[in-house]
């Protein structure tokens, strides 16, 4: 048992070897600075790959693909289409600019151009205080780039290649996982529906800050975690923790993860008796890897310059109103896309329920503003998306009121660990948002991006709800089954239309 390393797992190697694929071609053989889906390069690359399916499709056809790998496919096109259009200061946060100094194109540049990380007091510089893993895998990118004599601001660009992979990754982890919970049908449809095509996850693909890469650790984490549960193995444990501590390395709330594996680990030492010492062996060793490793930047800050452990600048619009019953209750729906002062509202939103909502759908952004034509599809995907966050909070309430599922018992693999696993991760995950943006009076404080893998969870829950409704609901031909289903289809269409669209407003 104990020896289980990830042989028959939900694991494959393939995926990551083509997303890989594709990082390198954006980044070698095309030119990316554009800032347009109107390049005529993309339109024949566009043609002449349906030229290539037309002509072998009934070999396609034959292979029967099952539709979740085309919406995975298809998400990640999206995700892709997205990179090509977006600068690396368009829609941005805390990057600032490259030549500047400061902010996250700043760090970048500097480990870039002086081969080590800055020296100093990380708060005399904006972004600096923040952990350097993407920042040095983004400067050995740009070096690798330079080799090969690409211009500068292409290397610039080619940032956006890794976190387009690091976005894309976890979408394919997020398959995983529903492997492992055992999703099906319509849940597993459902559930990476919402996965592959929710906005902040296009958004973030292209965000050249460290979001993406601390996303990708955490979301890795969790399947991790899931396989360890399943068969905790010394080398499972080993890769959980490089995984939590690289998260946290990359940006130190990838330990939002944290709380719920360790209820996972105390769950286990207290059922599993016979194997306790072993177990034992294992948190330690976990120990040993994740504490250095994830905190390791913040002790070096702390002792060296004084910085406080939990360091966050003030940061963005100062708010108007900053009373607990308008942050909670005064729900004013000006338009779909956030209110900011400076995008010419009269107030910059406030209530935290819309602007999580919003943030998740939007970013901070007027979209109307680029190009008019995306208001229809952006008023579709509010509704949507609004309609889609009662219906997966009801499924969570659902799945996890009912503790009595086993695999014994073959309710969607979900054990009570998983419940468990689930749910502190997804509480602590609204938890930490609800005390950042309510105990701060700035707008910045309010966005999504914070907490994207509550994204996935939220799918996982639907997905897992869904199935069960399959099996009592006449083999899931229930019309509240073909409702929520359609719903996530018009919800990803609008999601694609909307930011397809906006390739084309320059």
């Amino acid at each position: 048992m104990y020896n289980y390393g990830m042989k028959d797992s939900s694991f494959e190697l393939k995926p990551f070897i083509l997303l890989f694929a594709l990082v390198l071609f954006i980044s070698f053989c095309i030119d990316t600075t554009g800032e347009t889906l109107k390049n005529p390069v993309y339109f024949f690359a566009f043609l002449s790959a349906a030229l290539v399916i037309s002509v072998n499709y009934r070999i396609l056809k034959a292979s029967n693909p099952d539709i979740v790998y085309i919406i995975i496919t298809a998400g990640i096109i999206l995700k892709l289409l997205y990179v090509l259009y977006t600068a690396v200061w368009t829609r941005q946060h805390d990057v600032i600019d490259f030549g500047v100094g400061e902010g996250h194109a700043g760090y970048i540049e500097y480990i870039y151009f002086n081969k080590s990380l800055p020296a100093g007091d990380p708060r005399e510089k904006w972004a600096f205080f923040q952990p350097p893993l993407h920042h040095i895998i983004a400067a050995l990118w740009m070096k690798i780039g330079n080799r090969f004599r690409l211009s500068y601001r292409q290397l610039q660009e080619n940032i956006q290649a890794l976190t387009l992979f690091y976005i894309s990754a976890v979408n394919v982890i997020s398959f995983f996982i529903c492997r492992e919970l055992k999703l099906k049908k319509k849940g597993l449809l459902c559930a990476m529906l919402l996965i592959s095509f929710h906005p902040v996850f296009v958004i973030m693909s292209g965000s050249i800050n460290n979001d993406a890469l601390s996303l990708f650790f955490m979301v890795l984490s969790f399947y991790l975690a899931i396989l360890w549960n399943k068969k905790p193995s010394l080398r499972l444990i080993l890769l959980l923790a490089l995984s939590i501590g690289l998260s946290m390395f990359a940006k130190l709330s990838g330990g939002l993860i944290a709380p719920a594996v360790g209820i996972l680990f105390l769950v286990k030492l207290f059922k599993d008796r016979e194997n306790r010492l072993k177990l034992l062996l294992q948190y330690l060793l976990f120990a040993v890897i994740v504490f250095p490793l994830g905190i390791g930047w913040e002790i070096r800050n702390m002792i060296r310059f004084g910085m406080p452990f939990n360091y966050i600048p003030p940061v963005g619009e100062q708010l108007q109103r900053t009373d607990l019953i308008s942050r909670l209750f005064d729900v004013r729906l000006h338009s779909v896309y956030p209110s900011m002062i400076n995008n010419g509202d009269k107030y910059d939103e406030y209530n935290v329920f819309l602007a999580m909502l919003k943030t998740s759908l939007f970013d901070d952004e007027r979209l109307s503003s680029e190009l008019g034509l995306i208001d229809p599809f952006a008023v579709v995907l509010f509704i949507s998306g609004l309609f889609l966050v009662f219906i997966c909070l009801y499924a969570t309430v659902r799945v996890l009121a009912g503790f009595r599922a086993s695999y014994e018992k073959g309710e969607e693999g979900l054990t009570v660990e998983l419940k468990l696993l689930l749910g502190v991760f997804y509480l602590t995950m609204v938890a930490a948002y609800l005390s950042f943006a309510l105990g701060s009076a700035n707008y910045s404080a309010q966005s999504f991006r914070y907490i994207a893998a509550a994204v996935i969870i939220q799918a996982l829950f639907l997905g897992i709800y869904m199935g069960r409704r399959e099996e009592t609901e006449a083999l899931g031909t229930g019309r509240g089954l073909k409702c929520v289903q359609a719903l996530c289809v018009v919800f990803s269409a609008a999601s694609a239309c909307t930011y397809i669209l906006l390739g084309f407003a320059r």
